[in-house]
Order: C-alpha cells, then sequence, then structure tokens
C-alpha cells in the first residue's frame, strides 16, 4: 500500500474501511508511506545504536521504549549527508523485518523520524511489541510549527510546562512561545528589576512566576526536545503589570509604557537584556497589539512628543516607540517579533508579523506586500480559549465567528492564501496555535481545551498542502486520545467531557 505527499488524506478517505483500520494510525500524516506484510519484533534484546550526533536522539529513543542501547543494534539511527536525506528536520524511516534504520540530516529529522517510529509501535494481546514493515520519507511544510502559553493571566509552572513539551514533541512541533507579561501578572525574573516580580507577579497575595533559573531549565528541556522558546514581553500595550512595579515608565492610566519618556527606553533595555540572556532563541516577541485611541490621551509629555516630532495619530507614536523598541532588540542580536498591528505602524522590515485578526485580511495583505515574514494565527481558527462545540465553554471574545473552533475547522483551513505567489507564499513561514489563559485557571481545564487540537495543529503544519478529511483525520486521532489519557493528560473526547467545566 503507497502513499504520496499532499495525496494521502485524499487517498486514505477513498479506500475501503478495513484497509484504512490497517494502516498506521500517523499524526502528522508522512509524506510518503509505503506498507508491506510483515513486522519487525522488539523484545528485551533488541539495542539501539546511534554515533556521534545521532547518539542523543538514539538515547532517547531507547529510554521512551524501554530498550537498550549500543554500539551496534537492529534499530540503527543514522546522520547522512543532504544528498541521501535531503531538507531541514525531514527523515528516512526504513522497518524490515531484520532491522530499523532511521536516517537523517540533521539532528531535528533523526528525533523526528524516532517520534514516528514510537507511534508505529503495537502491542498484540500477549504484550509483545512490534512494528509493521514500512517505509517512510517525510518531511516538513513548515518551519514554524508553534504553540503560544498565556502564563500570565494564570501561571502555570514548570512542571505543568514539561508536560506540554513532551507533547508537542511527540507531534513535531518545534516553537513554543511564552507569553509572559500582561495586566494580570509578570512571570518571569528579572533581578535588576526586582517589583516586576514582588509586585507584578501576585496571586493572591502571594507572587507565582519563573526564576531565572528555572525558566532556564524549561529552555533547555524544550530544547533537547528540538523546541525553541520564544519569550514574550508585552510592550507598549498590556503592561499593568510592569506599571504597577515600576509607574514612573507608563502612562497615567497605568496600562501602556510611556514613549515621551526617555529613561522608559532605558528600562526596556535593561529588561529585554536580561530577556535575551536567559532565552537562546533567535527571536523576541514585543507584542506591540491592541493599542487605540485612547491609550496616552491627553498626557502632556505625549502631546509634547507628537508636536516635536510630527507625529499625528496613535499608529504614529506606536510606529515611533516601535522603532526604538526593535532597534534594542536588534542590538541584541535578537529578531524582533509582533503581533499584526505593527503592519499599521509600519514596523520595519526585519520584524517577523503575527498575523491574528482575522477579519483584517487587508492587514495580512499588506504584511506580505511589504515584504514582512508571517506567523498564521487567525483567531477563528488556532485560538484554542475558543469554545470546541455548541454548547461548551470558551472564551466570550467576538474573533470567534462561523462556529465553534472545532478540529473539523481547523482542517478545513488552508494557512497560505490561493492568492499569494510562490514567492510570497515563502513568506509565510509557520502557523502558530494560542492558548490565552482569562478563562482558563486549572491544568485540566488547560490541557481540555488544548487537546487534541494540538494534533490537528500539528497536522496542519506539517503535512504538505492538499485535501484534508476530518473523518479520516478523527479515525487516526482516536488511539491518539486514548495515548494521551492514558498518560494522564484530560485530552477532549466529545462534549460529553465538557459538563466538567461548564462553570469554569
Amino acid at each position: 500500500m503507497k502513499f504520496r505527499s499532499g495525496a494521502l488524506l485524499l487517498l486514505f478517505a477513498l479506500l475501503p474501511l478495513q484497509m484504512v483500520e490497517a494502516a498506521p494510525a500517523l499524526i502528522p500524516a508522512p509524506v510518503s508511506m509505503t506498507s508491506s506484510q510483515g513486522e519487525f519484533r522488539l523484545d528485551a534484546q533488541t539495542v539501539v545504536s546511534g554515533k556521534g550526533e545521532a547518539a542523543k536522539a538514539a538515547a532517547f529513543l531507547a529510554k521512551s521504549l524501554d530498550m537498550k542501547t549500543g554500539q551496534r543494534g537492529s534499530i540503527q539511527l543514522r546522520i547522512v549527508s543532504k544528498r541521501v536525506v535531503p531538507g531541514t528536520e525531514a527523515y528516512r524511516l526504513s522497518v524490515t523485518a531484520r532491522e530499523i534504520r532511521i536516517e537523517a540530516s540533521d539532528a531535528a529529522g533523526l528525533f523526528y523520524g524516532a517520534q514516528t517510529l514510537r507511534q508505529l509501535v503495537t502491542k498484540s494481546a500477549s504484550g509483545s511489541q512490534m512494528v509493521e514493515i514500512v517505509e517512510i520519507e517525510d518531511a516538513p511544510r513548515f518551519k514554524w510549527r508553534g504553540l503560544l502559553i498565556d502564563v500570565a493571566r494564570h501561571f502555570f509552572g514548570k512542571e505543568q510546562l514539561f508536560r506540554i513539551i513532551d507533547e508537542m514533541a511527540a507531534y513535531k512541533l518545534n516553537v513554543l512561545k511564552l507569553h509572559l507579561t500582561d495586566y494580570q501578572g509578570w512571570r518571569l525574573e528579572i533581578p535588576s528589576y526586582p517589583k516586576l516580580t514582588e509586585v507584578g507577579a501576585l496571586v493572591d497575595g502571594k507572587p507565582r512566576f519563573f526564576t531565572t533559573a528555572e525558566m532556564r531549565d524549561i529552555v533547555q528541556y524544550a530544547a533537547d526536545r528540538h523546541i525553541m522558546v520564544v519569550p514574550e514581553i508585552e510592550m507598549p500595550g498590556h503592561a499593568g503589570a510592569a506599571a504597577r512595579a515600576y509607574p514612573e515608565y507608563f502612562d497615567d492610566a497605568g496600562g501602556a509604557f510611556n514613549p515621551a519618556n526617555p529613561k522608559t527606553y532605558d528600562f526596556v533595555r535593561g529588561v529585554l537584556t536580561e530577556v535575551a540572556r536567559i532565552f537562546p532563541a533567535p527571536y523576541l516577541h514585543f507584542g506591540g497589539d491592541e493599542v487605540d485611541d485612547a491609550t496616552w490621551k491627553k498626557m502632556a509629555d505625549v502631546d509634547g512628543l507628537k508636536a516635536e516630532n510630527g507625529l499625528k495619530t496613535t499608529d504614529d507614536v506606536e510606529a515611533y516607540f516601535g522603532r526604538k523598541v526593535v532597534g534594542i532588540i536588534e542590538s541584541l542580536g535578537k529578531r524582533p517579533m509582533a503581533w499584526d498591528e505593527q503592519v499599521d505602524a509600519q514596523a520595519p522590515k526585519g520584524v517577523v508579523i503575527q498575523w491574528w485578526r482575522r477579519d483584517k485580511p487587508e492587514v495580512l495583505d499588506a504584511a506580505i506586500k511589504g515584504g514582512y515574514q508571517v506567523v498564521m494565527s487567525p483567531a477563528d481558527q488556532l485560538y484554542f480559549d475558543y469554545h470546541q462545540g455548541e454548547g461548551e465553554p470558551g472564551a466570550p471574545w467576538e474573533g470567534n465567528k462561523g462556529g465553534p473552533q472545532s478540529i473539523a475547522k481547523m482542517l478545513a483551513w488552508e494557512p497560505v492564501p490561493d492568492s499569494l505567489t510562490p514567492e510570497q507564499s515563502s513568506q509565510v513561514i509557520g502557523i502558530e496555535a494560542a492558548v490565552w489563559t482569562e478563562f482558563i485557571e486549572s491544568q485540566r481545564y488547560l490541557q481540555f481545551m488544548t487537546f487534541p487540537r494540538l494534533l490537528a495543529l500539528s497536522e496542519i503544519a506539517w503535512r504538505p498542502r492538499g485535501p484534508r478529511d476530518d473523518k479520516e483525520f478523527e479515525a487516526r486521532l482516536a488511539p491518539h486520545i486514548e495515548a494521551l489519557r492514558a498518560r494522564g493528560i484530560n485530552a477532549r473526547r466529545g462534549e460529553w467531557d465538557a459538563y466538567e467545566f461548564i462553570t469554569n
């Protein structure tokens, strides 16, 4: 049985039911897969081997399968040249009755091949493990396959993030964005500005935040699983927690940075310098969203700034502030990233734009025509705080139009508009879902809203462009939901699971 490229899911949908059931339930679906009769059997004597750069992935796979590692094994992981396996994060997986080989030209590809192998392992009635004979060639569609977790509104700690990172890695997602600051809380220790956490991180009178040591642990844990952790430090708006701690750098209402105070930029530089030291990722997200005409209203400092610099509108002031912040971020060796309002503010072209306002397609068009790289995060497709079914709990924001944000709705979405040229399409570097937590207080509810939609996110981000059959996907998804629940993840099975959270 052979499947190729974007036609994979369509072919699945056309196959007889018994053939569909016989195919491996892989998520995300690989680019190319050929299945044959027979299997490779795993037992206590099975050895996983990998030399040099492959050793780390081999050790990770052996531990997950409860196998041994050694110099020569029947499961072999190898780094090969790009002539053999071309493409970043690509891999080749070959299973015969005698051996299993995973080959890739980089460590990430080898790791992803190992994740696919883990999904292929099945158990017989007697408890023995086996892998069916298969040939897989695979590579991701997008280089940015992300998930944002909002830890500012409600705090979720290191161990809770570790569990999410594990599942992201299992399904080949590679960017974890942490929304670390907002009105409700500042969640990252900045030693040179201690009041940010002493005052800005209080929850029921107690500070809740990540120490620098804890955040470095998270960053390393993710890196070991080929996940990049990107920090988001919101400015100029969504800054109430910082304003409570250091009001001298903010507007009179205490919600936005004061762009007219030169010392504001010293504060921003001091904070972001420490952030840049903690996060090795090449990106630093500064927010830049939801600044309206009421911001900075009747502030003499800002009126003076406007007069001095010929600024007429709030967008003009935001653009002035944004250029200053972008300069600071770039001076720290990082690439700035911001929400799509920065297109309106005419951000410098080096800023990566995250498009979220699904009712503003003209902003996406302007970003593409302006030469920006774009990460797609439309609220009505990829905001996991929205409800999943009729009558289920979820955020009440106006952006969730067109019905519940179900897996079927997600799978029907194409991230790259048909109107784009091939060159313009290359500016879309990936997709990112967001779990905003204004209404999510518990880990159990966080998991319910994230899983299994995270697996649909993986499917969209990884597999080639083409039609997706939600019924076929749900058939593949079913055993993964049970496996998630067996691992203690509160994955939603159906609307009956929502009753618990109706009053959350």
